[in-house]
């Protein structure tokens, strides 16, 4: 530390604890960062369990949606049976499996060369689903064996429960499947779209990552009903982990929606907020997009409609049985070229303040495709981190007029003051963009009340990169309020 202060002597002690601040928050959130590049070899919620003797795979050479399947090759008997096996399941949206409602449970299999006609357990293969209540206790289990009457299906086939076979007599918190070769089973099983949705239109509860799609860190949310009952339409089940465009690495997400008629996500799984973010804090989100197949103008005739965006979420619990308790959540449209079919790898940013509530102690991002949008999207390397605080000065309080002042000084080096009014209470948004409208730094964004403000702009953007001598464009937005000016750096 004391190497640090010689270099940075002239800083004050506030600002050294604010940046040390911000240096551990950035550090802790760097959970949730590693899983923006979709690089992970593995798909969320699930593990491989046993595997002595056999290859489990996430596999591309066959799947029913969304590009990947789990898979098994085993081709000699083992010392012991072989699976893949999830995470609790009930996460994020339902605390539970509800009691007294009839659960369809199964997946959709594939089977190649697998030993027929078992004559035991050890040699069969089967996919199972078993349940505990709130004391830990266990409900029972579902055992769904896999047809294994010929060697190879020709296609998909669904491998479900019968009608009444599946009504817990509790509410279930843990919920855990297994898809499993027995020791003396063989051949090839892929496995997707897993199952549960109540029959006749009842609400049994919810599981996650069912078709098996998107990589560690993430689920989705896809029509109709989420995907949790194994269907996929309108498109979205074109969505798919892809390594035919990436911004850094092999792999992006790839939304390819032939015509809007739904929204839909694909989202981060909560990540827990570090110990001391505070309302007034704001966290900086970015992701990289490329797209193709546009529709021109598009987006003009369905404002907020035909768009993709981020939807930031804060949440007050992050574990499983933490239910969907929102907080604070907003819809971000981002906004694309307005006559263009295609754009290359572009970079999206949002600086989201943290809302004014104790109970705000987890986060997540979602990566949103609007209801009418149509077009291609890949989104790659998205990051979230504290803003580092603005030095914004609150410097009167008796306005009677929105006023934004021209920077002083002008041209400037290595820094600038800019002065605003704001007469009544507004979400005020100040950010410098190039001249070629591309935002560069967003310097406020955050609910105020009215008065006389200043802030100061260092020439970094919103990375922290110094930014090149030229001429900038700052812009005001208060309410209905918007002014825009020009400012000068020089080198």
């Amino acid at each position: 530390m004391q190497t640090a202060r010689q270099y940075i002597s002239g800083l004050s002690l506030i600002l050294l604890v604010l940046l040390s601040f911000s240096g551990q928050v950035n550090a802790q959130l760097d959970s949730l960062n590693k899983y923006g590049g979709f690089e992970s070899d593995l798909p969320s919620y699930w593990m491989q369990g046993k595997q002595t003797g056999a290859i489990l795979s996430w596999a591309t050479d066959q799947s029913r949606s969304l590009g990947r399947s789990l898979k098994i090759v085993k081709q000699t008997a083992t010392a012991d049976s072989v699976y893949w096996v999830s995470e609790n399941m009930v996460d994020l949206w339902s605390p539970m499996i509800n009691q007294g409602v009839d659960v369809l449970l199964g997946a959709f299999v594939r089977t190649d060369s697998v030993n027929i006609n078992p004559s035991g357990e050890d040699a069969k293969w089967w996919i199972s689903y078993t349940f505990w209540d709130s004391t830990g206790a266990l409900i029972g289990e579902v055992k769904l064996p896999i047809d294994q009457s010929k060697a190879s299906s020709s296609d998909w086939v669904a491998d479900t429960n019968q009608v009444g076979q599946t009504i817990l007599p509790r509410n279930a918190w843990r919920l855990v499947i297994k898809f499993v070769a027995g020791k003396n089973a063989t051949g090839t099983v892929w496995a997707d779209d897993f199952m549960l949705v109540g029959r006749n239109g009842k609400w049994a509860g919810q599981d996650w990552n069912t078709s098996v799609g998107v990589p560690t860190g993430w689920n989705y949310w896809l029509p109709p009903i989420g995907g949790n009952d194994a269907k996929l339409a309108n498109g979205f089940e074109n969505t798919r982990i892809t390594s035919e465009a990436a911004h850094t690495g092999k792999y992006s997400l790839k939304f390819d929606i032939p015509k809007g008629t739904h929204d839909a996500w694909v989202g981060t799984r909560r990540y827990q907020l570090p110990a001391g973010v505070k309302a007034g804090d704001s966290l900086k989100i970015s992701v990289w997009v490329k797209a193709s197949r546009l529709v021109p103008d598009s987006a003009a005739k369905y404002p907020g409609q035909w768009a993709v965006g981020f939807t930031p979420i804060f949440h007050s619990g992050w574990t499983n049985n933490a239910k969907y308790d929102e907080i604070g959540a907003k819809d971000t449209a981002f906004t694309f070229p307005a006559k263009d079919t295609a754009f290359d790898w572009t970079q999206f940013t949002l600086v989201y303040p943290v809302p004014n509530d104790t109970t705000a102690k987890a986060v997540s991002i979602r990566l949103h495709v609007y209801s009418r949008f149509q077009g291609i999207v890949y989104f790659d390397d998205l990051n979230v981190t504290m803003q580092t605080p603005t030095a914004v000065e609150r410097i009167g309080t008796t306005v009677k007029t929105f006023a934004l002042d021209q920077n002083y000084p002008n041209p400037f080096n290595p820094s600038t003051t800019i002065k605003y009014s704001i007469p009544e209470n507004a979400f005020v948004k100040l950010r410098i963009y190039d001249m070629l409208g591309r935002e560069v730094a967003t310097l406020v964004n955050s609910e105020q009340n009215a008065g006389v403000y200043s802030a100061t702009w260092n020439g970094e953007n919103n990375f922290g990169a110094k930014v090149s001598s030229g001429t900038y464009i700052y812009r005001i937005e208060a309410g209905n309020f918007s002014q825009v000016r020009k400012l000068v750096l020089l080198k």
